[in-house]
């Protein structure tokens, strides 16, 4: 058996305490509050609980994302980042050769090591010289463990060769891990102390 509800004029079960559609109470039959479709202040209505819910979601969820991509546990900040090699450029030299066919110009850096990591697996040391204009004349790219050896004196590396005589300006040495540069160090290159430049 069913009813139909004075309100909206949907049929309902007989036992039906309350509209299924608009949510008119059967039982409380002086009720001033009843429930009608047209009512756009009830969000109880027409699946706007639905709506509500899914706002809740997505400011709850919104929250949380931004919570962890401001840096939350276990990221670092950039400036907290601990150098794993450090060093002191302390000369740039270099010298010149005759071959029977060729005159050659090598240039080569020498640092001192404050610190190295104690497994050195992984890192190459990029020596790049630079001339006054900003352009490379050339590089050399070395695996650290091939460069360094646990020493109190100055440490050369970055041999390059060319057979076209250079006038650099200024080196720059970066370390680096895996393919990513971890580190850069950048020296005035003092000429007077290449006698091929002299």
């Amino acid at each position: 058996m069913t009813k139909v509800c004075p309100n909206c004029g949907k049929e309902v079960p007989d036992d039906a305490h309350f509209c299924v559609d608009c949510g008119h109470d059967f039982i409380k039959k002086d009720s001033s509050k009843t429930f009608s479709k047209n009512n756009s202040n009830n969000i109880f209505t027409n699946g706007k609980i639905f709506l509500v819910l899914i706002a809740v979601v997505v400011i709850v969820g919104a929250a949380i994302i931004l919570s962890f991509g401001s840096g939350g546990h276990g990221s670092e900040p950039v400036d907290e980042i601990k150098h794993e090699v450090d060093l002191t450029i302390t000369e740039v030299d270099g010298w010149d050769g005759d071959s029977s066919s060729k005159k050659s110009y090598t240039l080569y850096t020498e640092a001192i090591f404050n610190k190295v990591p104690s497994d050195l697996k992984g890192y190459n040391v990029k020596t790049t010289y630079v001339d006054a204009n900003g352009s490379d004349i050339g590089y050399e790219i070395e695996t650290l463990d091939n460069v360094y050896y646990d020493s109190n004196y100055a440490l050369s590396f970055g041999h390059y060769t060319t057979y076209k005589k250079p006038n650099p300006d200024h080196v720059n040495v970066e370390i680096i891990k895996d393919g990513k540069t971890i580190d850069n160090f950048t020296s005035k290159i003092d000429k007077s102390k290449i006698d091929y430049l002299n």
